[in-house]
């Protein structure tokens, strides 16, 4: 899977737009500016508005779970930007770098599980043996899925391995989802993501699925920090 640091954004036509002297701009940029400066939080996970009545901006952002706070400030930063481009004047927008996600818009996003727009990426290399695949990937990311339920309210996030019993193949996974979910939402997400393999990632050795509430991924290779995070055993 390529590994470029920008993944995907979405900019949603059907919320309106902003002249760049509204009220709303000064809110949205007082808004992501705060979550780019904010040091203090070191969990990775943003949530705020600001402003009032029509004019109010909300945005959510979030931070890959074992990503250290200086990146997760930068990521945040670089995504405001690109999408100040391309998604020029839009109130609501999405975008999604490897490190970090970033969302806005002028109702209310919070405590609410959203599943589109989302996306997949995969490797065109194949698995030699598709039926072990499935069961290893199956029971990783449904451990995966119990263990980031567990977690505080200010993250939930976890990552492990597990090998195949024939090929002895590890495979690598991670799971994440906004803390603002409750854990039927968390599960409901993760779990709509994860039935979705067979269609974005099947036979593949390599794939993720990104939505704005939750997200997976997996590979072949280790990718995540381990030491950042504590990790599933195998």
């Amino acid at each position: 899977m390529a590994q470029t640091n920008l993944l995907q954004h979405f900019c949603i036509q059907n919320h309106g737009n902003f002249s760049a002297n509204s009220d709303f701009k000064s809110n949205h940029d007082r808004l992501i500016s705060s979550f780019s400066s904010d040091t203090n939080i070191d969990y990775g996970f943003y949530a705020g508005f600001f402003g009032g009545n029509i004019d109010k901006a909300y945005a959510i952002s979030l931070c890959r779970g074992d990503k250290k706070p200086e990146t997760f400030c930068s990521c945040i930063r670089n995504s405001s930007q690109v999408l100040s481009q391309q998604c020029p004047n839009l109130k609501e927008a999405y975008i999604w770098y490897d490190d970090c996600m970033l969302r806005y818009a002028n109702h209310s996003i919070f405590n609410s599980m959203e599943f589109g727009p989302f996306f997949w990426m995969y490797t065109l290399v194949n698995v030699t043996d598709e039926n072990e695949f499935n069961v290893v990937i199956n029971a990783l990311l449904g451990r995966l899925i119990n263990s980031a339920a567990l977690g505080d309210s200010r993250r939930k996030f976890a990552a492990g391995n597990a090998t195949a019993e024939i090929s002895r193949q590890t495979m690598y996974a991670l799971i994440q989802r906004t803390p603002d979910l409750t854990q039927q939402e968390c599960s409901d997400c993760l779990n709509r993501a994860i039935k979705l393999i067979p269609r974005c990632c099947s036979k593949r050795q390599e794939g993720r699925l990104v939505s704005p509430s939750c997200h997976f991924r997996y590979e072949k290779d280790p990718f995540y920090d381990l030491a950042s995070t504590s990790t599933l055993p195998p």
